[in-house]
């Protein structure tokens, strides 16, 4: 398989292919509505157990998912098992703001919240194409703004939503 068709498929894989900024991603975390909609959804498929609350157990693989890793150069910096748990518990330690060991909904909305506008300030307001996860945070803040626009009745839309193919060159 040439090394394009190689990237397509990977990337039909992994997501959609949008175009996005600061203001996509800010507008979506303070709909409260929409917002809550898709962090409670989020927040019921970690919870395996349907305690609820989220464990430590429960929502490892979300942080894991969101691959928080040190790079350096590009490549990433090999952590030992220790020093990924220590990454990963002082994660959990902020999402748990009561300190009781467990994540509540309350807690969880309010740090996805956070990162979400985390997110927005980094992308800033210059257009950025990408390839987010079906079904990720992302992927639904393009949708509800494409949902906004649609029902607001403009007709130009900056951001798509489509397993679009990769393409190389300029």
């Amino acid at each position: 398989m040439e090394p394009k068709e190689a990237l397509n498929e990977q990337a039909q894989q992994l997501g959609s292919v949008v175009v996005l900024d600061g203001s996509t991603v800010r507008d979506f975390a303070m709909d409260e509505e929409a917002f809550n909609a898709v962090a409670d959804k989020l927040f019921v498929s970690l919870d395996q157990n349907g305690d609820g609350v989220l464990s430590r157990a429960e929502i490892r693989p979300a942080f894991e998912r969101l691959n928080l890793v040190e790079m350096h150069f590009g490549g990433p910096v090999t952590k030992t098992p220790d020093q990924l748990n220590t990454l990963y518990d002082s994660v959990f330690e902020a999402f748990d703001t009561d300190h009781n060991n467990t994540v509540d909904l309350t807690e969880f909305r309010s740090q996805v919240k956070d990162i979400l506008l985390a997110i927005a300030d980094g992308l800033g307001f210059a257009p950025l194409t990408m390839v987010v996860e079906h079904g990720s945070l992302l992927e639904n803040a393009v949708v509800h703004e494409t949902h906004a626009t649609v029902a607001s009745g403009h007709a130009a839309n900056k951001n798509t939503v489509t397993p679009s193919p990769v393409t190389s060159g300029a």
